[in-house]
């Protein structure tokens, strides 16, 4: 078992400022107002972000809340992050395993960790504070508020909207957080603005279309209910009209002679809705291709044609693909950041520590490989053999490492001579 990992400073200096160390300490706190976006408040949002003078991301983080909430999208981002987050680890130091240092890391708050830097692909950027250490631990690890941080000036303001905050790039505040921004493709801003960018155009006609689909099956889907009476008191009326109004889960009513009560269908009722489930089916697959690589990343059923799990199956390669960039990023986010500063920290890790995600296709791939190579070794040595000829044991060890039993030395002639003849005297 590992022994408890210890650590050089179990408790920092309490002289540094709560801002210092945890950057949310200088916001104001503000209730974000929840607003309906449309394609043109997605495009208002852009065009804030994308200004050349003073650009802010606050309609952009606003709009993601609401984003994140469609069911599909919820499903993509959890599976997406999954492929980094069930993989195993490793920490090696001057390429040896440390179990000291993966118990260290094996623990609530690394995958806490994980989560905000996983999240920064899909929101463009994290922010991450380390808060103080408490019980060997980063117990006190949070991510500061999107929208109040700048990419593009460095800073954290304390209102929206502001231009001067404080900066997180400079020491001390930058001892203390982990600043994870992504790749601008446009060139606009030094951060990206994350998968979400371009997902939000899709979640919103996803949104407004389940709006539209309610008040269709509203409209259409349920008979129309039409009354006919020759009442002409005001309250007698009334009853009617309430009569049809609750016609809900076993309604009735009591009418007279020559009342009358229909239910008007429409055609539409039977085949309109497919035009409703092309488009969300489409405006999903849209959605799963961005996230995870393929359309059917969600949705395919292994055994079924072409949704198995085999090496050569589209989806399998996709997924392969995404997990191997998505750890790669985080790799270096760990290596390049987080160790150099649990070190500077007080954390005793020590000088050539590596993290790096367990590759296990590679692992078995370069198993299979090594098995067939030491086949074809140990075929070359039968057909010499058959040959008269002998590999050298040590040569064949070499080759394909596997330990080889003393050879059968050949018998001697008297030997050979004094088994043929035990052999005559038994058939005498």
């Amino acid at each position: 078992m590992a022994k408890k990992f210890k650590f050089k400073n179990a408790a920092p200096s309490k002289s540094v400022e709560p801002a210092v160390k945890n950057a949310s300490r200088y916001i104001t706190s503000y209730q974000l107002t929840r607003l309906r976006h449309d394609v043109s408040m997605w495009r208002t949002a852009v065009q804030e972000a994308e200004q050349d003078f003073h650009p802010q991301r606050v309609k952009m983080q606003r709009m993601y809340r609401d984003t994140v909430l469609n069911g599909h999208i919820h499903a993509c981002m959890a599976r997406y992050r999954d492929l980094a987050l069930l993989k195993d680890f490793e920490i090696k130091v001057n390429g040896e395993e440390s179990e000291d240092l993966e118990d260290l890391f094996e623990q609530k708050w690394f995958y806490d960790f994980l989560n905000y830097a996983i999240d920064a692909q899909f929101y463009g950027y994290s922010l991450i504070s380390l808060g103080d250490i408490i019980d060997s631990q980063f117990n006190q690890l949070s991510m500061i508020p999107r929208e109040y941080v700048s990419p593009d000036r460095k800073n954290v303001v304390s209102y929206l909207y502001m231009v001067s905050g404080l900066r997180f790039d400079l020491p001390p505040v930058s001892d203390w957080h982990i600043w994870i921004p992504t790749h601008n493709e446009l060139g606009t801003s030094d951060c990206g603005y994350g998968l979400l960018y371009k997902i939000a155009i899709y979640e919103i006609l996803l949104r407004n279309l389940l709006a539209y689909n309610g008040d269709f099956v509203e409209m259409f889907s349920q008979p129309y209910r039409v009354g006919k009476t020759n009442k002409t008191e005001e309250n007698e009326r009334s009853e009617f009209e309430n009569a049809l109004r609750s016609m809900g889960s076993a309604g009735y009513a009591l009418i007279d002679p020559t009342d009358e009560i229909e239910f008007l269908e429409t055609a539409l009722g039977g085949t309109g809705f497919q035009g409703y489930d092309n488009l969300e089916k489409r405006l999903e697959n849209k959605i799963s291709k961005m996230i995870l690589g393929h359309t059917d990343a969600m949705d395919s059923v292994p055994g079924k044609l072409g949704a198995g799990n085999g090496e050569d199956n589209p989806v399998s390669v996709a997924l392969a693909n995404k997990q191997s960039a998505l750890c790669r990023f985080l790799e270096n986010i760990i290596n390049g950041q987080l160790i150099p500063k649990m070190r500077a920290l007080g954390i005793d890790i020590p000088d050539g520590a590596v993290f790096e995600f367990s590759n296990d296709a590679e692992s078995e791939a370069k198993k299979m490989a090594k098995a067939d190579f030491s086949k074809q070794v140990a075929d070359i040595a039968l057909t010499m053999r058959n040959a008269g000829l002998q590999m050298s044991p040590a040569y064949f060890e070499e080759l394909t490492d596997i330990p080889t039993a003393a050879m059968v030395q050949p018998m001697q002639q008297e030997q050979r001579e004094d088994i043929m003849n035990k052999v005559k005297n038994y058939y005498k």
